[in-house]
């Protein structure tokens, strides 16, 4: 087969999508090297509070962070942002003085026996991280404590992509020369360099 000029023009944006589908920059967005994660203490210090309106439930509780091994306490509204919890996004989190004269919602290890209470109650995992809420004598739901990646993983992604794109434009670079050196010297065109 002979190699002119423009299969081998037709062929060079093929070369760009191997290093770039497969290269530092691929490898940066998709090897998880840089992300961490914010998530329940092993002892989160769990406490649930109910509105005063009765419509939702503070979650007070301790966080964990991967890349700063230290300990923060957290508050955040369970009903306003379930969707962001099962998403693994950080709920909206509000200031811990929330709980100021909020009504306590009592925590049990396991269902208690024979009564029945007339507002929230909750039932815990052994560890803390998701528990069971009840209202009166109806399940409201299961719950999971927050486990998200922090947004310092994804800045530093992005600080990286220029410098993983330029070594990817680099190897296709390569790549394209030796195609287009290989080509040339099958069609046995001769060229002068000054």
């Amino acid at each position: 087969m002979k190699l002119t000029l423009k299969r081998v023009a037709r062929l060079l944006p093929l070369l760009l999508i191997v290093p770039i589908g497969n290269g530092c920059t691929y490898a940066l967005w998709t090897n998880g090297g840089l992300d961490n994660y914010k998530e329940p203490a092993p002892n989160p210090n769990l406490r649930l509070y109910a509105s005063r309106q009765g419509q939702d439930v503070l979650v007070v509780y301790s966080e964990y962070s991967e890349r700063h091994e230290t300990l923060h306490a957290r508050a955040y509204w369970l009903g306003r942002n379930q969707d962001r919890v099962a998403k693994q996004r950080a709920p909206v989190f509000v200031r811990q003085e929330t709980v100021r004269h909020l009504p306590v919602v009592p925590l049990f290890s396991a269902m208690p026996d024979g009564a029945i209470y007339a507002g929230y109650y909750a039932v815990c995992q052994t560890n803390q991280q998701s528990f069971t809420l009840y209202s009166g004598s109806d399940e409201v739901g299961f719950y999971e404590l927050p486990v998200y990646k922090d947004r310092q993983g994804t800045v530093e992604k992005i600080a990286l992509t220029p410098v993983a794109l330029t070594a990817d434009a680099t190897v296709a670079g390569a790549a394209a020369a030796v195609y287009v050196a290989y080509g040339l010297a099958q069609s046995g065109e001769s060229f002068r360099v000054k």
